[in-house]
């Protein structure tokens, strides 16, 4: 009987976390720590092995009345840093304020948050993988703006519409594809029927575009700026103790011309599903299982970072380095990976020690196994040997143990 209530409750949770605000008149702190180890293995072979806390939130939240609240989180954590030098790192992942007018059972939230699209608004890392549309790169987790969130009467679901910078947390980071506009994004939730939910996302937004061999950006030297647009159908449904959700995400956004890189843009599609499976063994024990396939340019069988010209790669050191196709790569895999189709096999289980509060874990193991596979070959032209040469990418496999704790109610 307890499994007949336990899926309805997280499908509503589903639906319900950007609501979440603190009581009136208090402060609430909050925070979130991810201690991680992980190992990556090609042929083999290990290829690193280390611990560290892969993340870090400390939140506050205040609510100043029913209809007024706001939200800080930082995000202090210890990794490898962009110039090899390790240590702690600080960055600011949410500040907002809530504020409870004019949207009908909702409110309108302004500030650095969650972006709302697809599983990305709500995803609660039951695999360590991101969610799919961030994890391949179409959009970050976070990112500067104003949306508006509301309920569907009755219970039936809840809808947002976001007016967002489209350049992720880190605004300013690549001014030289920075967008001259906000770009829009929009999610429809569902509950037609006990123990499911469905939901829509689509985004608009556009992209400066910049010659393969760039080193330098900036809106001068762009060669396009064009529109990128991606739709997201995202179903979960339950029975028991098992459920069952699935994503299918489409991307179409510009890149250079292959063959003429240096003056025209091109746009290329995406296209890519994700379905996860979890089953609820016990009260604290949960085994899942994940496939992810992505392919970034499913209309030809070439990857995407081929050209033909010299320009299309830099070469330092022995092998060649890619200038980036598009304007940011998640930084789970060498950005090789991201411009071929691939697969990622996910499977592993989570262990609740405690809850925080009720219905909401405290303290969890996490164990996952996961393998990248590419799919095709990196192909660049060798101006040394004046022919196009082929790049094999290895499979990658993962063994990642996390130790996850958390306290208060805030969202994060």
């Amino acid at each position: 009987m307890k499994y007949a209530f336990l899926i309805p409750i997280l499908l509503v949770f589903l639906v319900s976390t950007c609501f979440s605000t603190p009581e009136t008149g208090t402060t609430e702190v909050g925070g979130n720590f991810w201690f991680r180890y992980h190992m990556d293995r090609v042929d083999e072979s290990t290829q690193t092995s280390a611990f560290n806390v892969e993340r870090g939130y400390i939140g506050l939240g205040y609510g100043w009345t029913p209809q007024i609240s706001g939200q800080m989180t930082v995000n202090v954590f210890s990794s490898q840093s962009s110039g090899g030098m390790g240590g702690w790192n600080v960055e600011l992942r949410d500040a907002y304020l809530n504020l409870g007018y004019i949207v009908p059972h909702g409110r309108i939230r302004v500030g650095l948050q969650k972006n709302y699209f697809g599983t990305v608004h709500d995803w609660k890392y039951l695999t360590v993988r991101r969610s799919l549309a961030n994890a391949v790169g179409v959009v970050q987790e976070r990112d500067y703006g104003i949306a508006f969130l509301g309920m569907i009467p009755d219970g039936m679901g809840e809808w947002t519409v976001g007016i967002m910078n489209g350049e992720g947390f880190s605004s300013g980071f690549a001014p030289g594809y920075a967008d001259r506009q906000p770009g829009i994004m929009a999610t429809v939730r569902l509950l037609p029927m006990r123990e499911t939910v469905v939901g829509v996302s689509v985004l608009k937004d556009k992209r400066y575009v910049h010659q393969w061999d760039q080193t330098v950006f900036s809106r001068q030297n762009s060669i396009a700026y064009e529109d990128r647009t991606a739709f997201s159908v995202m179903g979960r449904v339950g029975s028991g103790p098992f459920s069952l959700m699935g994503e299918y995400l489409y991307y179409d956004y510009p890149i250079p011309d292959r063959d003429d890189p240096d003056n025209c843009s091109v746009s290329v599609t995406g296209t890519g599903f994700s379905v996860f499976p979890m089953l609820r063994v016990t009260d604290k024990f949960d085994v899942v299982g994940r496939y992810d396939m992505w392919d970034p340019d499913k209309d030809s069988d070439r990857s995407i970072g081929r050209v033909e010209t010299s320009e299309a790669y830099t070469f330092v050191g022995d092998g060649p380095v890619q200038n980036p196709t598009t304007w940011w790569f998640p930084g789970d895999y060498s950005f090789e990976y991201y411009n071929v189709s691939h697969n990622v096999y996910t499977i592993g289980f989570n262990y609740n020690l405690t809850d925080r509060m009720e219905g909401s874990p405290g303290v969890i193991i996490q164990v996952n196994w996961q393998r990248m596979d590419p799919q095709e070959d990196l192909e660049w032209y060798d101006t040394v040997a004046d022919e196009t040469t082929q790049q094999s990418l290895d499979a990658v496999d993962s063994f990642i143990f996390q130790l996850r704790w958390g306290w208060g109610g805030l969202d994060m």
